[in-house]
């Protein structure tokens, strides 16, 4: 973990924040944000708007296999289903694109790196009920229960190797991997973590929030990190 920067001007604090927030140094759009106290779904809104226009510009396919905002009975059904207020910067993204369609004819690439594609709300929900039924399906449900309460009671952002009732699915890689939203309490609440089928959650957060996940994501289109192949779809080197 970074050390606080000493005898640091409040500039560079406010930078030394942002790059622990997001991972990447701070832009001028997300220092405009932050500084005039915009909350997530307004830092996800913006970064969403940049994604939009490079993708329109230069990834056709992959702005095409985005799908319409989602309804509001969907976003009431996964809130439901985890049982508390989606985080607004997961919300404002999906009232942008209910992730993108799936299928070989919908193909549109990888949008999320290093190879994740989002998933619409319905998929999203069929997949966190399949990870359960599986946690079910591999231990005894009296030990089970009590595994699953002790840590879904943990803060956020706690490795696991059991897929937990507080975490929300938001990406896919096709493969047995999910990018999902660690709602948990504590102060990492709504960070973006990865499951694999083999091996669970162990490893730290990828980023601290959606908002983050995609202020990175549009900082690396805009610099040319991603790779696109002739029918306009997207790759991460």
């Amino acid at each position: 973990m970074l050390g606080w920067p000493e005898r640091a001007s409040p500039a560079t604090c406010r930078d030394y924040l942002l790059t622990a927030w997001t991972g990447r140094s701070p832009g001028p759009a997300i220092e405009r944000w932050i500084m005039a106290g915009a909350d997530r779904a307004a830092v996800a809104e913006a970064a969403v708007g940049r994604i939009d226009e490079w993708l329109q510009q230069h990834a056709p396919r992959t702005r095409a296999a985005l799908r319409p905002p989602a309804s509001e009975p969907d976003l009431a059904a996964a809130q439901e289903a985890v049982g508390q207020p989606l985080p607004p910067d997961l919300r404002a993204w999906w009232l942008y694109a209910d992730g993108a369609h799936f299928g070989p004819q919908a193909d549109g690439g990888r949008l999320i790196p290093p190879g994740f594609v989002p998933y619409p709300i319905v998929e999203a929900l069929k997949s966190r009920r399949l990870w359960m039924d599986v946690a079910r399906q591999i231990a005894p449900v009296d030990q089970l229960e009590a595994f699953v309460n002790s840590e879904n009671s943990r803060s956020a952002g706690t490795r696991c190797e059991t897929w937990l009732p507080a975490w929300l699915p938001v990406a896919t890689n096709h493969g047995g991997g999910n990018l999902f939203v660690d709602l948990r309490g504590g102060p990492k609440n709504g960070c973006v973590m990865e499951f694999h089928r083999d091996t669970g959650a162990l490893a730290e957060p990828v980023w601290a929030d959606v908002a983050a996940m995609f202020y990175d994501i549009a900082d690396r289109l805009t610099e040319n990190e991603a790779q696109l192949d002739n029918a306009g779809r997207i790759f991460w080197r």
